[in-house]
């Protein structure tokens, strides 16, 4: 075992003996930046949640992309680059083994046009600022997502319909500000739920129905931090609670982050 200092964020970071027989075995050296910051370098290849206005270079339309106007790069519009109106040959070059290789990919790219957002644009409708999406309609501001249809400010989805601000949501509709739920109708402010209805500010509740500051629970309706109510008595608490108010909610959402610290798995 040997630790080392990260060439990059100056950190220690520990190489292991088996580590040592692998890179003897591929014939690599072994790795002078740390294992989070040799993740970092190779995700800088993926960008889907920054988006840049520039002009299309086919067809001069002001557009938003993923590639800023700084970098030289063609980069063309989707309905340019899905079109007719070019076609692979007019980018083509022949390898010169006398020149470096690199050097010679980098001019291929330079002349290669790019697609200013990575969507399947011909399955989509009205989805104009949205990035990494297929077959969905009437969404905004969205980010890997398939399948969706009046979805707004939210990623990695599929299936989700009618909601907002939402990350990992599948096969729900009519959610807001939740995380990693499936299979869900009107939840929100919730993390980690499936199968529920009617949900609030609950974490890690499956097949519930009219629960809120929940967490941990399994098929229960008409509970308030865990605690069951009659169909009546829940309604008359559920008005108590102002959530006709952005300030109710935000000063409910406080005690319900700290009840779920209070119910261990």
């Amino acid at each position: 075992m040997e630790q080392r200092a990260c060439q990059n964020c100056k950190q220690e970071f520990t190489i292991e003996p088996e580590d040592f027989n692998y890179y003897e075995k591929i014939s690599v050296p072994p790795p002078t930046w740390c294992p989070e910051c040799r993740m970092i370098r190779r995700l800088t290849c993926v960008n889907s949640w920054f988006l840049f206005w520039r002009n299309c270079d086919l067809c001069g339309k002001h557009m938003l992309s993923m590639y800023p106007a700084s970098l030289k790069l063609k980069v063309y519009c989707e309905p340019c680059w899905w079109g007719d109106s070019w076609d692979g040959t007019e980018y083509a070059m022949d390898y010169d083994p006398s020149r470096s290789f690199l050097e010679q990919v980098k001019e291929l790219s330079e002349k290669t046009p790019y697609v200013a957002l990575e969507n399947t644009y011909l399955t989509m409708k009205n989805c104009e600022y949205v990035n990494s999406v297929a077959y969905s309609k009437d969404c905004y501001l969205i980010y890997w997502a398939d399948y969706c249809e009046f979805v707004y400010y939210s990623s990695i989805l599929n299936g989700l319909k009618s909601s907002s601000d939402c990350i990992r949501g599948w096969v729900s509709e009519l959610c807001y500000e939740s995380v990693g739920f499936n299979r869900c109708y009107q939840t929100y402010f919730s993390d980690e739920c499936d199968d529920c209805v009617n949900v609030w500010f609950s974490r890690n509740c499956y097949s519930c129905i009219n629960c809120i500051g929940c967490v941990n629970l399994r098929g229960e309706k008409n509970c308030i931090f865990n605690v069951k109510y009659s169909k009546e008595e829940y309604q008359k608490k559920l008005e108590e609670l102002k959530f006709n108010s952005w300030q109710g909610l935000k000063e409910f959402e406080k005690k319900a982050h700290k009840f779920w610290l209070t119910k261990p798995y």
